[in-house]
């Protein structure tokens, strides 16, 4: 990793966990398809993101921890357990892949992941029937553990049920920290040699990442987020289209 490698991504950090304060989302389907472009491979981009996000959720599931309903997180929790480990397989897989195929991974998945935010018409409940629960979290896991992106899934099951805001929030910062020990160890398992020095940069950031934190809640007081998130999602699309069509823009 180059010194400008290493400026960009905590760039890259500081402004995602920004964002991720104001809208509650994007962290990682922002951060992961930068640092791509920014000269990292998908296994450094992930384990480099993983370290901060662990830090974010578990202070974020301290703080909400009176509205955490562990009998609703745990059998999340399970089924991405069982799953996340074919999709860091699936990561082992893509990282030996040329970095203009991986983009190209990333970016089909980042538009599939935008549509599906964007189109989703659902009707809230208060309970789905447990195929919903099985799909939404297997897919979670598999998406997880290849591009760190395990988040869309959980957003539309969320979507599905008539939850408060705390409740729902609580949701996520409980099942996403439950998962995210698993996702390193088995990322270091996996690819020990190849994303070390990632973690230890990753795990030097983590003050940028409360300090983006922090920011992100001060300006959320201050800006129309609506706005800003509909700005957000128009990034990611065009980062999208970009890594996509990388290999022509390149010729």
């Amino acid at each position: 990793m180059t010194a400008g490698m290493l400026g960009a991504a905590a760039l890259i950090l500081f402004v995602a966990s920004t964002l991720q304060s104001i809208i509650g989302f994007a962290f990682n389907l922002l951060a992961v398809p930068l640092l791509l472009w920014s000269g990292f491979s998908l296994a450094q981009a992930v384990a480099l993101t993983s370290v901060p996000i662990l830090v974010q959720v578990a202070v974020a599931t301290w703080k909400l921890r009176t509205a955490v309903v562990w009998r609703e997180v745990l059998p999340a929790a399970v089924i991405r357990y069982l799953t996340l480990p074919i999709g860091v397989s699936l990561l082992y897989w893509v990282n030996s892949f040329a970095p203009s195929e991986v983009k190209q991974i990333v970016g089909l998945m980042l538009l599939i992941i935008l549509a599906m935010q964007r189109f989703a018409r659902i009707v809230p409940k208060e309970r789905l029937a447990f195929g919903w629960d099985l799909l939404a979290f297997s897919l979670s896991g598999i998406m997880l553990g290849m591009i760190a992106m395990g988040g869309p899934p959980v957003v539309l099951w969320l979507m599905a049920h008539d939850w408060s805001a705390r409740r729902t929030r609580a949701f996520m910062a409980a099942l996403f920290l439950l998962a995210a020990p698993v996702q390193v160890g088995l990322l270091w398992w996996k690819l020990g040699e190849v994303v070390a020095p990632a973690f230890g940069w990753g795990l030097g950031m983590i003050p940028l990442v409360v300090a983006g934190s922090l920011l992100g809640i001060r300006l959320g007081n201050r800006l129309d987020r609506e706005k800003l998130r509909r700005a957000i999602m128009l990034f990611l699309f065009l980062t999208a289209l970009v890594s996509l069509f990388s290999p022509w823009l390149h010729t």
